[in-house]
């Protein structure tokens, strides 16, 4: 019984790591995404400007 309880354990944990580990994947794409259009916006406003 208190190994089955140990495994619920170390399986939840597991499962909460990778929650986290998804979270900050999300996290980091959509800063990577923000920057992308940021500067892409950055870069046609420039090019507005010039012509």
């Amino acid at each position: 019984m208190d190994q089955n309880s140990n495994y619920i354990t170390i399986e939840m944990n597991l499962r909460l790591q990778m929650k986290d580990y998804r979270l900050v994947l999300g996290m980091k794409r959509t800063w990577i995404i923000a920057l992308v259009v940021g500067a892409i916006q950055l870069i046609a406003w420039v090019v507005k400007g010039h012509s």
